[in-house]
């Protein structure tokens, strides 16, 4: 077994073997663009509906005890364990439903109770149904009993001020089960991330309207403006701008401290039609990362303009798709208050690929399976185009193969980044 990359950070640091001209490796583009920004400052109190994607900023506390009471695990009779001693037939009280407050019961007798329902005062078990025998107004347990069966005993799930959720979680569909269970009706959360996007390209025209000549469709605005959403940003404002710098210091410049973070795609290589990096140079723009040793996104820049920063994608697809899962997503994280993430995980190669060494290289994999150890098993195209859609379309994530590497073995281990 041959394992290929350890998850220790960012990346792999494998790129400082093979490090053409200046490009970073993968590991210092993370880092450095990490060191430009820290989390939103602003906080607010928002309803659980509200609440989904946001980043948790105060614990949420339990209000009372879950259960809050003593309560049926499902449907049955409610009784005194020590009264069975004497006889297993025994007279029916009453009916006890969730959402009753019942009477104390009686000594002698059982209740009919139902799930969820509060235990009446003096039961200590519950029998299920299929383990009684009804008649009229008397029950026969026909089958064995255990005192204090089938109850949900108070507090046995949380206590009364009790810590549920830690701050720095990102708020999801589990959370908020857990936020209602708590009685938290409402969540302190950081202030929601603002995000505009600004798209470079003479050539893109909307989805679904003619193209014409060398025309194409956009493809990156709605899929970094999805990838944006489910990292619960606000997408504020969506620009096209030609391919002219004059153009795009001016868009920069104006959305420039009003949002927390810029987010372009095209126009990032060192064409003559490529006006991202001069534009940055004319406006005074910290920037903290020009070009990675990755594959596909070379290019990728991050940069820091007055208090916005700054995330240039290429304008090939999968190259933005790719380099947002790498770099954009843990800006994001980051200035949100989200914790790390620990979402990679080793997988082995379903066949042989080759590689060119000299760049690390994302590619779209999906999992077609488990070895013999559990381990899944991942598969990927021989070969990956940036600007072919195509391997997205099943991927479950982006292997990684690491900078130095030739060719990867069916069964060698890879890093797994799922999307």
């Amino acid at each position: 077994m041959t394992v290929f990359e350890r998850i220790e950070s960012a990346a792999c640091g494998c790129d400082d073997l093979h490090r053409p001209g200046a490009l970073m490796p993968v590991h210092e583009a993370v880092a450095a663009a990490l060191a430009l920004v820290t989390p939103i400052a602003q906080t607010e109190e928002v309803t659980l509906d509200k609440a989904r994607g946001r980043c948790l900023v105060a614990p949420v506390l339990a209000r009372s005890d879950m259960p809050r009471f003593d309560n049926a695990a499902m449907d049955g009779y409610a009784l005194r364990y020590a009264d069975l001693r004497d006889r297993a037939l025994l007279p029916v009280q009453g009916v006890c439903a969730a959402g009753d407050a019942p009477t104390p019961l009686t000594t002698g007798t059982m209740m009919r109770i139902f799930t969820g329902a509060p235990i009446p005062e003096g039961a200590d078990t519950v029998v299920m149904q299929e383990a009684i025998e009804r008649s009229g107004d008397h029950a026969l347990v026909t089958g064995p009993v255990r005192v204090g069966s089938h109850i949900r005993k108070a507090g046995n799930d949380q206590r009364c001020g009790d810590v549920v959720l830690a701050p720095g979680l990102r708020l999801a569909a589990k959370h908020l089960a857990i936020c209602a269970g708590a009685g938290a009706g409402y969540v302190t959360v950081r202030r929601q991330l603002r995000i505009a996007l600004v798209l470079s390209g003479d050539e893109i025209t909307p989805a679904g309207e003619p193209v014409q000549g060398g025309a194409i469709w956009d493809v990156n605005t709605p899929m970094l403006r999805a990838l944006c959403q489910d990292a619960g940003a606000d997408i504020v404002a969506v620009q096209q701008v030609p391919d002219r710098r004059a153009a795009l210091v001016a868009t920069l410049a104006d959305l420039s401290g009003k949002v927390d973070m810029i987010l372009t795609s095209g126009g990032i290589s060192v064409g003559e039609r490529d006006p991202v990096k001069p534009a940055l140079r004319d406006l005074g723009a910290r920037i903290a990362v020009s070009g990675v040793a990755i594959k596909p996104g070379k290019p990728v820049t991050v940069s820091q303009l007055g208090t916005s920063v700054i995330l240039s994608l290429p304008g090939n697809p999968v190259a933005a798709f790719v380099t947002w899962h790498v770099l954009g997503r843990p800006l994001v994280d980051r200035l949100s208050g989200a914790a790390p993430s620990s979402a990679r995980r080793h997988v082995r190669a379903a066949a042989p690929i080759p590689h060119r060494p000299g760049r690390c290289e994302y590619r779209p994999a999906s999992i077609i399976g488990y070895d013999g150890q559990g381990i899944e098993i991942a598969a990927c195209a021989p070969n990956v185009n940036s600007a072919n859609l195509g391997p997205l379309a099943a991927a479950d994530g982006l292997i990684l193969i690491p900078a130095d590497t030739e060719q990867v073995a069916v069964g060698d281990m890879l890093e797994f980044l799922p999307i």
